[in-house]
């Protein structure tokens, strides 16, 4: 079951098992900025709960630094990330923790760790959630060998996301006339979408449709 729990008084909103919660690596592309919202809301995420103090959580951090470098540029997981899910109260073990690894950090907040009772989080266990926060899976890593990144490819493979094809407005896999009908009704009614602008202008209008007729004569 999902739980629901508001909690401005830490600076973060977390319902349905999502959370918004500063990423505390200076090395993270993210650093500074929300995660897991709104910087990720469209990845599968993996949430790695660890304390920042030891050796062998650490290590395990590196890890999984280089096992996303793997997913995204290897098997072409553009968006996938891991996170991991420290604790307030050894927040000065940051700095070391993250030493090697450019992955997000957060700070679930001690001592209810309202993160860690919501997804019930173990140490070192990580956690896989797809795009609309459901968890689809949760393996505990003391070392990350072929076993559990098997165990984690697996569950991304059979949940990522289709790329959606620019064009295919009613997303049955063709660019045809069908889509340019879609089009016109869109344009008559006032309506945008994502997959019907097709120069990036922000709009859906006749240009748009002139690029659709000309992917499909080319086609």
């Amino acid at each position: 079951m999902k739980k629901y729990i508001l909690l401005l008084s830490f600076g973060f909103i977390f319902c349905n098992l999502e959370y918004s919660l500063e990423d505390y690596n200076t090395t993270s592309p993210t650093y500074g900025l929300n995660v897991w919202h709104p910087e990720y809301t469209d990845y599968i995420t993996l949430h790695y709960f660890s304390s920042q103090g030891w050796a062998g959580w650490t290590s395990v951090f590196v890890q999984l630094h280089n096992f996303q470098n793997e997913l995204r540029n290897e098997d072409g997981y553009e968006n996938v990330v891991i996170i991991a899910v420290g604790q307030t109260n050894i927040s000065n073990f940051n700095s070391n923790f993250c030493a090697n690894s450019d992955l997000p950090l957060v700070m679930d907040q001690y001592p209810d760790l309202p993160i860690r009772e919501a997804y019930e989080g173990q140490h070192k266990e990580v956690v896989i959630v797809d795009t609309e926060s459901n968890i689809l899976g949760r393996i505990v890593v003391n070392n990350l060998s072929n076993t559990e990144k098997n165990y984690i490819r697996n569950i991304i493979s059979e949940n990522y996301p289709e790329p959606q094809l620019l064009g295919d407005i009613n997303e049955d896999g063709l660019i045809n006339v069908l889509d340019i009908i879609s089009v016109v009704n869109l344009i008559l009614t006032s309506q945008n979408n994502e997959l019907a602008d097709m120069n990036s202008d922000g709009q859906v209008d006749v240009l748009d449709i002139v690029s659709i007729v000309n992917l499909i004569l080319n086609n």
